[in-house]
């Protein structure tokens, strides 16, 4: 298949915000143009990638396949190249870490500058991927450490609960209790429709929200909730999420605290069982000192 790595590039940009328009926007190209490489792509292919509405694009389950591999396959080419130019220039070691979205809303803003000031002969490079993607990619090599929360077990993985992370409910701002404008209990969502991302890609994540709050009905949506956050506005719907989420402003959501003490979700330090490199060692014991103390210092403040 002949396909430049601008063409697939954008089609995880399109695969992300599930909108044509907006990825164009990213982009900073037409929305025109870009209709046309997906469709560009998709005949490359030989298969249709995106489901279309008047609403967006959805991966088709065809597309959700070709997209997991597109993402792996630009992380290693990235990745040659930067071992390529760590060669040429002999730079200095390097550490990659991944992460999960909702981290990087206030976690990785307080976390970054306290690995650079303490491991100032280290290149520290961090990447965010989608929820569920972050263990399989520690355990391919394609990055050194991880923080996620609730990850698969997986084979050559090992897994340090750092903190248990507090969740927020994201509601329509027009809800009464959204309007209220103090914590609530999980009893009180009853009724509404747990918004969730499909189940296969982080099933034990999915799980544990699910165990939270009693079974409730869930309606399936992207990868992260506050995407589409125009399904909030429909007032039948909640999103549990991480207390991090909340550092963010998503016109027509609102975060409110949870009263119930099991509202967490485990924030899990991920790295290969063997073969650590002395420079990775080191920064996974630090991650380990210096993560909990600024979730609890970034819970005080929110």
């Amino acid at each position: 298949m002949d396909a430049s790595l601008r063409l697939l590039r954008a089609f995880l940009v399109v695969a992300e915000e599930e909108h044509v328009g907006r990825a164009a926007q990213r982009l900073l190209i037409s929305q025109p143009s870009l209709s046309q490489d997906v469709r560009r792509l998709e005949r490359a292919a030989g298969v249709e990638l995106f489901s279309r509405s008047r609403r967006g694009v959805e991966l088709t389950p065809a597309g959700r396949i070709f997209a997991d591999e597109v993402r792996q396959a630009l992380d290693l080419i990235e990745l040659g190249a930067d071992q390529a130019r760590r060669t040429a220039a002999a730079e200095r070691p390097r550490v990659s870490l991944a992460y999960t979205p909702s981290l990087g809303n206030r976690l990785l803003r307080l976390l970054l500058p306290e690995l650079e000031r303490r491991c100032p002969d280290l290149e520290i490079e961090e990447r965010e991927l989608d929820t569920g993607e972050v263990g399989p990619a520690v355990v391919s090599g394609r990055f050194d450490l991880g923080l996620a929360h609730c990850p698969a077990r997986a084979p050559g993985l090992r897994q340090v609960v750092l903190a248990e992370e507090p969740l927020v409910a994201a509601l329509g701002s027009g809800h009464r209790l959204a309007r209220r404008g103090e914590p609530v209990a999980i009893a009180e969502l009853a009724g509404l429709d747990l918004l969730l991302w499909p189940r296969e890609l982080a099933p034990d994540y999915h799980d544990h929200l699910l165990r939270i709050c009693g079974q409730p009905s869930v309606r399936t949506g992207p990868r992260r909730a506050l995407t589409r956050s125009y399904l909030f506005a429909e007032e039948g719907v909640f999103a549990l999420l991480p207390a991090g989420a909340s550092a963010q402003s998503v016109p027509g959501v609102t975060f409110l605290p949870l009263e119930d003490e099991r509202a967490t979700a485990p924030l899990v330090l991920l790295s290969r069982a063997e073969g650590i490199l002395p420079e990775v060692a080191r920064v996974q014991a630090l991650l380990v000192e210096v993560v909990p103390g600024l979730l609890i210092a970034r819970r005080d403040r929110w």
